[in-house]
């Protein structure tokens, strides 16, 4: 395995203006580029209205990938390039002494971290479920599109962490470069000190952030933006709290940000240009619940239910 060794000098600098202009040009581009639901070869009704399952008239199936989303996690990763010279002045900045015995940002951090894992998959999970059960299939639509976002983009981040292999900041020697591709593979049945890159963390609060965003945007457009402003709000604090706790550099978070973003454009827009599709039809169909009574093997009485789809 060939190892990537770069003097660490120049990431403990804090970065120079044109670094700082080019990435918010970049960060701009993301934003204004964004995926269109009207690419070509996938067009979508306006979202002024929400959809329903049986208005096809105006959908096609849309790639599983588009050039919206190459796009996307390109500028995600030359923001995370830009970010990597930045590292170290970031990881000093945020782990000051006086910033750091603060109790207030130390459980916010935590909160944060928590947001990440494993409160976004269980919320997700949870809505997924509770919406089938209680007769809400919105909300059990919205928290399906979470729990396959995070799914496919854990995946995703998974494989980036183990063949990138770069070390965590609180792993000797607290190197910026300290980079041995295909070396996390090792690492993930350890203790996942060299499984810096991306965030898994970041990747799941942001994949959460842009399904719900995105689903929401399409069947109940009028709170599209108080939920876009609060999901994407918290998983940026999710990505801070990573860099608090020294577990991932500036530039792990970007990085996972930019997958979680581009797989939620991807996932909801899949499923909005093929209603009625397969996953759809089994995973959100009506559901028999059957409870379940039994007697214990140790005593006592075991309580549980039984999901029976069509």
């Amino acid at each position: 395995m060939s190892r990537l060794r770069v003097p660490s000098t120049p990431s403990w600098r804090a970065p120079r203006p044109r670094v700082v202009g080019l990435g918010a040009l970049l960060w701009a581009g993301l934003v204004t580029g964004r995926i269109g639901w009207a690419q070509e070869g996938s067009p979508l009704p306006p979202t002024n209205a929400p959809r329903t399952a049986a208005d096809t008239s105006t959908v096609r199936p849309a790639p599983i990938v588009t050039w919206g989303d190459l796009k996307g996690a390109a500028i995600g990763t030359g923001l995370a390039a830009l970010a990597v010279p930045a590292d170290g002045w970031v990881r000093s900045a945020v782990r000051r002494p006086e910033w750091q015995v603060l109790e207030g940002v130390q459980q916010l951090a935590r909160a944060g971290n928590l947001w990440g894992d494993p409160t976004v998959l269980t919320l997700g999970t949870g809505m997924w479920i509770g919406g089938r059960l209680t007769g809400y299939p919105r909300v059990a639509q919205v928290g399906l599109r979470a729990f396959e976002t995070i799914g496919v983009s854990g995946v995703i981040t998974r494989v980036l962490k183990a063949s990138i292999g770069r070390a965590r900041p609180n792993h000797p020697p607290y190197d910026v470069w300290d980079v041995e591709f295909g070396r996390g593979w090792e690492s993930a049945r350890g203790d996942g000190a060299y499984e810096a890159m991306p965030s898994g963390h970041a990747t799941a609060a942001f994949a959460f952030a842009s399904a719900v965003s995105n689903e929401v945007a399409l069947i109940a457009p009028a709170h599209a933006r108080t939920v876009r402003l609060t999901t994407y709000g918290l998983a940026t604090w999710t990505a801070y709290s990573r860099m608090h706790t020294d577990a991932h550099w500036l530039s792990d978070v970007v990085l996972g940000a930019a997958v979680g973003t581009v797989t939620g454009w991807a996932v909801t827009r899949w499923h909005a240009t093929r209603p009625g599709n397969v996953i759809d039809r089994y995973l959100l169909g009506s559901a028999v619940v059957t409870p379940i009574v039994t007697p214990a093997p140790l005593g006592g009485t075991r309580v549980g239910v039984s999901l029976t789809w069509p």
